[in-house]
């Protein structure tokens, strides 16, 4: 098993945003996070002539880290160790630079399959945990040539002299022709300190491309994918890369129903398909063709119109089935998961023979939560990689099961709270990955192995006595535990649904530990779904068909807030500052779930396969 933490710059970049990053010390000196960067690699002897500091031809390991090379020679020069690039945008963890530097700062060994030594090396000092932060934070950022990337002044003690800019990664390279495809979502714009969630579907169609996706990869449909009368292929791993400014993506294959085959012809009046247009580029907001991949020019997509909306609910430009309620909570057998993610890179491989797959032509609902946190205009863009699988013995199946996900709340002002729940695997499954999903108020997210008894949130479900499994404490830093599939602690075979059954858990505080973050509706977030939650509120009633109600709307209720500050603190007040009493106001909220990051949620995520004894 492998246990990996995903460090996210979203909170430290909320914090800076909010209140201005400044070291009370002398300004920068650089206008660039890249040239901040550079200044370490030459205060660290990188640059020497008898290290990096000479032409990439003859420079150790073809690198040249000089500055004004240093960029390039990063970017554009070919990997010397293992299959894993010198820099990756986006993500440290897959950038041979930050491996090699984090080994020399943290003295330890690097991960199996890079060769060569830690850096900086022949016996240098290595680099400080401050200056491997910034080496972090700029790849976590997306590695920019220009701009400044918020947290670069407190690292470096001094004020910055520039604004922030926006995080942005460059399109990655796609698969190599007849070894797997690339989907583009296009580029949605975002303005400065705002935050939105859309969605949109786009249409591809590969039937006659053999070149593309060669015979041996194309298999009959199983059932969830339409049926063997349609023609699918087989993929082995996900890589989904998206700018650094996402709180969540949701990809999923959108499958016609069987009984509506007019739903495969996306021009047809009837399929439900409209108002397709460009997504980003120079023809944005252009009427196009799907069917015309060339129709909308460079880093553009042609897409039905973009909606902001919670989970594609009530999406009016897609067929009712892609906009159903039930997508939302795994439920609408049309809306098939690709992969559900919370950073920025995310990257599953999966075991040998496993595989999943995709109709040969068909449609991607893209539902991308982003945030701006910077005052400068910027857009979101990700990509989808798959590459073909010709082992395909085992489906690749979804943890994803969001039957309890606003179960934590009402939580009063104040006050913490701890729920339970539980997952089930199907007999003979292989545990794959484990993930957590909360938002800024989850405290704690813990999971226990089987076996465990089935229960659902409420008195009779509470944490197991013995130590947990996983153990999560930041939402924006989540553990994603991962293994190898052939494990024999991880193949639950058991008859008993105890022997299958995950236990998990969270804490959430409203204000109780620190009551100055208490959730009050003074500061609900600027937040486009914030509307979209009010009719959302208005015009689906949850509760008889899926057992609880709508999220909570952005902020509360004058007649629901409770006093915060003063000698009434935590008291009712009606929306009344004089009812709190000399120094308080009446502001406070109860914690409940929804979509913001001001909201909650309470989500166990991660992936199996299937492997019968007769298999």
């Amino acid at each position: 098993m492998h246990c990996t933490k995903v460090l996210m710059l979203a909170a430290a970049a909320v914090w800076l945003s909010a209140c201005g990053e400044s070291s009370g010390g002398q300004d920068c000196e650089f206008e660039t996070t890249l040239a901040a960067v550079e200044s370490v690699f030459e205060a660290r002897g990188c640059t020497a002539a008898s290290c990096h500091g000479q032409e990439a031809a003859t420079a150790p390991g073809m690198l040249d880290l000089r500055p004004g090379f240093a960029f390039d020679s990063l970017s554009n020069g070919a990997p010397q160790a293992a299959e894993i690039n010198r820099l990756f945008p986006g993500d440290e963890q897959l950038s041979l630079l930050y491996l090699k530097l984090a080994a020399g700062t943290n003295g330890e060994a690097l991960p199996a399959g890079i060769s060569g030594g830690s850096m900086p090396s022949g016996g240098g000092d290595p680099l400080s945990v401050d200056e491997l932060e910034l080496v972090r934070t700029w790849i976590r950022a997306g590695a920019p040539e220009d701009g400044f990337v918020a947290g670069t002044g407190s690292l470096l003690k001094c004020n910055p002299t520039v604004d922030d800019d926006p995080n942005k990664i460059p399109p990655p390279d796609p698969p190599a022709i007849g070894t797997g495809l690339q989907f583009y979502a296009g580029a949605w714009a975002l303005d400065g300190e705002s935050e939105n969630e859309l969605c949109f579907i786009s249409y591809y169609d590969y039937s006659e491309r053999m070149d593309l996706i060669p015979a041996e990869f194309r298999i009959p449909c199983d059932a969830q994918h339409g049926g063997s009368e349609r023609e699918c292929f087989a993929y082995k791993n996900v890589l989904l890369s998206q700018d650094p400014q996402s709180h969540h993506s949701i990809t999923e294959k959108y499958i016609p129903p069987a009984d509506k085959e007019v739903q495969l012809d996306p021009m047809n009046p009837e399929s439900g398909f409209r108002n397709w247009q460009c997504l980003g580029g120079a023809n944005s907001g252009s009427s196009c063709d799907p069917t015309d991949d060339g129709a909308c020019g460079a880093r553009s997509q042609c897409v039905t119109q973009p909606e902001t909306g919670i989970a594609c609910i009530g999406y009016s430009n897609g067929p009712r089935e892609a906009g159903s309620l039930f997508g939302f909570f795994g439920q609408e057998a049309s809306r098939v998961n690709i992969a559900t993610v919370q950073e920025f890179i995310f990257r599953e491989d999966f075991p040998e023979g496993v595989y999943s797959m995709m109709p040969i032509k068909g449609y991607v609902i893209w539902n991308s939560h982003g945030f701006n946190l910077t005052t400068k205009e910027t857009t979101i863009e990700q990509w989808v990689d798959v590459e073909f699988a010709e082992d395909q013995t085992y489906k690749r199946r979804q943890i994803f099961d969001a039957s309890d996900i606003f179960a934590m709340g009402p939580i009063a002002p104040f006050e913490q709270e701890t729920i339970c729940s539980s997952y089930t695997l199907p007999r003979y499954s292989h545990l794959l990955t484990l993930s957590t999903h909360m938002h800024r108020y989850g405290q704690l997210f813990e999971v226990w192995y089987p076996p465990n008894e089935p229960c659902t949130p409420g008195p009779d479900c509470q944490s197991p006595a013995g130590d947990p499994d996983y153990v999560n404490r930041l939402y924006n830093d989540p553990l994603y535990q991962r293994f190898e599939g052939d494990e024999p602690d991880f193949y639950f075979t058991g008859e008993d649904e105890a022997s299958r059954t995950f236990r998990f858990c969270a804490l959430y505080d409203n204000g109780y530990t620190n009551p100055e973050t208490v959730r009050r509706d003074s500061i609900r977030p600027d937040a486009a779904s914030c509307d979209f939650l009010e009719f959302v509120r208005d015009n689906f009633d949850s509760g008889p068909v899926l057992g609880f109600s709508a999220p909570a709307a952005c902020g509360c209720e004058p007649e629901a807030r409770y006093c915060f500050g003063g000698g009434d603190e935590g008291e009712p007040c009606g929306g009344d500052d004089s009812a709190c009493g000399g120094g308080g106001i009446c502001d406070a909220c109860e914690l409940q779930g929804g979509v913001t990051t001001e909201d909650e949620m309470f989500l166990l995520l991660g992936s199996y396969f299937v492997e019968p004894p007769d298999a």
